[in-house]
């Protein structure tokens, strides 16, 4: 398949082989996928594979980092902090949650989940204008970070539907405010 025009509106060889790799997670574990996988599906050839990307690794890591929903921190706030409210993800949002699933379910790979949660810990500390390097901020984060992958790894493979609405919105009614407590109270003892 050649380049497609600019304007023709058809996706390019690095869209593509991105989306050939959450196909592909979807029905095989991270280390089955290699190169040649990616291109066949993408078509494309292994030059471009290595245009775009150094490895499967660094494919990976790209393809998580474009996963992750902007303004996550805002979101998780949203939701967090207002458990009367149902709370519903857009159609885009859903794309990314469904992908993050895959990625922390069984197909997944131990590093694109550490990954994942540090960018769910820097983006949670960042929110909130944390230092992750004080010990009770760090083990706050990654107990938070650890429960988001976990529950998105039962979720692997399933639509972000109803019941994951409900399961989201029990988590908020459950832990949510006493985290929010905490991030605020910390944010005001670093900022005085």
């Amino acid at each position: 398949m050649g380049r497609p025009r600019k304007d023709s509106g058809e996706k390019g060889a690095e869209e593509r082989m991105i989306d050939a790799f959450w196909c592909q997670i979807s029905f095989m574990s991270f280390q089955e996928i290699t190169a040649t996988s990616i291109v066949r599906q993408a078509g494309c050839n292994r030059a471009t594979f290595y245009y775009y990307f150094d490895s499967i690794e660094d494919l990976a890591e790209k393809a998580v980092d474009a996963a992750v929903p902007t303004g996550i921190a805002d979101l998780a706030e949203r939701f967090l902090s207002q458990s009367d409210v149902v709370f519903h993800l857009n159609k885009e949002q859903k794309l990314a949650v469904e992908r993050i699933c895959l990625l922390t379910g069984p197909n997944g790979s131990g590093r694109l989940i550490e990954r994942f949660k540090r960018a769910l810990m820097e983006a949670w500390a960042g929110k909130f204008e944390l230092d992750l390097r004080q010990e009770d901020v760090r083990a706050v984060a990654s107990f938070m970070a650890s429960g988001i992958v976990g529950l998105l790894g039962e979720q692997a493979g399933k639509p972000c539907d109803e019941h994951f609405d409900r399961c989201l919105q029990i988590i908020s009614e459950v832990f949510s405010s006493s985290a929010i407590e905490f991030a605020h109270n910390k944010s005001k003892i670093g900022s005085e």
